[in-house]
């Protein structure tokens, strides 16, 4: 893993934080996770739009300006020698901390065979900021280990689907791509599945009509589209990937190796 805090490379062992600071008594600091393509940065300007928006939306005031914020993430994957890497951005009040390790690709039996879901009650705190103190998904996604399964679908206290613990969430009915757009965090490839649709309806779901729904699969930055085929032992649809969504990952898929929207 490379690290640098505030510009400087440091020694993972050595990367250190004030245990009096508000990060680490009350993880006041935002961050972003973005994944590279063959050694470059998908949908950067978007990923770093949505950083300062969460750090607006908690009142977080950043030394660091948008723009060198760039140039740090572009400097220190510069040194990098992983073809696909995982990248952490996270800002504090005076902080920038950017982390860049291997990204290891899920196995491709989860993109062919698809994923197991389970729910989970309950909703993230200020959905709409990608935040550092998130026990909740925490929790959540642990829940998804401890079940044996890939994620943890977040249920509201009316049996609203809201997302996943880290993953947005769509379904098909009838042919017809749905999510819904109240109380989540925007995921960057959530908009680039919309993008890519030929249309998406925004609405909300409740957890039973889910579970009967045509297709579901869910989306995140470094998995991309992945099907999920059960939920709570629930098996959806036929209970294998379906023709929408693969039709999607395909234009997902020729979009992150083709696109120049990269550094």
């Amino acid at each position: 893993m490379i690290i640098s805090i505030n510009g400087k490379i440091v020694d993972e062992k050595q990367a250190c934080m004030p245990v009096t600071s508000e990060v680490f008594l009350f993880g006041y600091a935002v961050f972003e996770t973005m994944r590279t393509y063959n050694k470059k940065v998908f949908r950067t300007d978007d990923h770093l739009v949505r950083l300062y928006m969460s750090a607006d939306i908690i009142g977080l005031k950043p030394k660091w300006i948008f723009k060198k914020t760039y140039a740090e993430i572009e400097r220190v994957l510069d040194k990098s020698k992983w073809k696909e890497a995982r990248i952490r951005a996270i800002l504090t009040k005076k902080e920038l901390i950017v982390m860049v390790e291997e990204l290891k690709e899920k196995p491709e039996i989860m993109y062919k065979k698809g994923v197991k879901l389970v729910s989970f009650h309950g909703k993230r705190n200020i959905p709409y900021a990608k935040k550092l103190a998130d026990t909740f998904c925490y929790l959540a996604k642990q829940h998804a280990s401890d079940c044996g399964v890939y994620e943890s679908l977040l249920i509201d206290r009316k049996t609203y689907v809201r997302e996943c613990a880290y993953a947005n969430i769509f379904w098909v009915n009838d042919g017809k791509l749905h999510t819904t757009d109240k109380e989540i965090l925007f995921g960057i490839t959530r908009e680039t599945v919309i993008e890519l649709a030929d249309e998406c309806i925004f609405e909300e779901i409740k957890y039973k009509s889910l579970l009967n729904a045509d297709e579901v699969f869910i989306t995140q930055t470094t998995s991309g589209i992945l099907p999920a085929v059960e939920i709570d032992g629930h098996r959806i649809g036929t209970g294998q990937p379906g023709s929408v969504t693969k039709n999607l990952m395909k234009k997902i898929q020729q979009l992150v190796w083709k696109t120049n929207d990269f550094f």
